[in-house]
């Protein structure tokens, strides 16, 4: 999932988490968002929810809309 509607803001506060094919964007009743990590179903070594901004990250793989081949 592309998140192309975030503000340059949340993509700063966010990071990689916003273009990574991974990332699935978790919306509570409160209104908070939340980025899980798909790759933590499989790989202990990802937090479901990691620390924001991720900045780097050993499983990071663009979507196929943001990689620039």
């Amino acid at each position: 999932m592309v998140k192309t509607n975030l503000t340059p803001d949340e993509r700063a506060r966010v990071g990689l988490c916003c273009m990574c094919r991974y990332s699935r964007v978790i919306l509570s009743d409160r209104g908070s968002r939340f980025y899980f990590c798909e790759r933590s179903k499989s790989d202990p070594r990802f937090p479901k929810y990691p620390p924001l901004p991720v900045l780097a990250c050993a499983g990071y793989e663009p979507t196929p809309e943001t990689r620039r081949d």
